[in-house]
């Protein structure tokens, strides 16, 4: 009796078949074998690392690069003032309307400041006439003057005799209000007033 013996040769079908089968079930096990800091940049394929494979607060403005963040990247309402550096923002990066009264510091703001005819009527506060008055004897002269009230400015003024031929001398701010000044040229007793425009503030 005699006995054939025959060589089996695998085929690469089969030799890569067994491989994939290999690799797919010592693939766990091949990950939790890679060393801490083992991965570098060049292991890993550019475009693969996704939000979800970041640490919260991972990455850092030093990590970001100049001019790569744009309005679309950053979350509505997301900055606030103390991530904005001194004196960064111009007008160019305000929206129209964006800045309101709240967030304008108290007397900050000079004439250079506003646009002309910006400032009218109706935003301006309570304005009130304060009068005081006086007598002038025959041939003679005098003055008279009106102060505004506290918490008032004085914005103008002026003042006026009873009866012609009072002739008015002088008429000028004094202080927080006003100063009239006459000479009486009629023939008897003469009343003169100063007129002071004060605004409530």
């Amino acid at each position: 009796m005699t006995s054939k013996n025959r060589s089996f040769r695998p085929s690469p079908a089969l030799v890569i078949g067994c491989v994939a089968l290999f690799l797919a079930l010592t693939g766990s096990a091949l990950a939790v074998g890679i060393a801490k800091n083992s991965v570098r940049s060049a292991q890993i394929v550019d475009g693969s690392v996704r939000t979800v494979d970041l640490r919260d607060n991972a990455v850092s403005a030093a990590k970001i690069a100049a001019s790569s963040v744009g309005g679309e990247e950053i979350a509505e309402n997301s900055v606030e003032s103390p991530e904005v550096a001194q004196d960064a923002l111009t007008n160019q990066d305000l929206g129209a309307a964006s800045v309101a009264s709240s967030e304008v510091a108290d007397q900050s703001l000079a004439a250079g400041d506003l646009a002309p005819d910006s400032v009218a009527a109706s935003e301006l506060g309570t304005v009130t006439v304060r009068t005081s008055a006086t007598t002038i004897a025959k041939g003679g002269s005098g003055s008279v003057s009106v102060s505004c009230a506290a918490g008032e400015q004085v914005l103008g003024g002026g003042g006026q005799p009873n009866h012609f031929g009072t002739e008015m001398t002088s008429s000028r701010p004094s202080g927080n209000g006003w100063l009239y000044q006459a000479q009486n040229n009629t023939g008897g007793v003469e009343t003169i007033t100063a007129y002071a425009l004060c605004l409530a503030s």
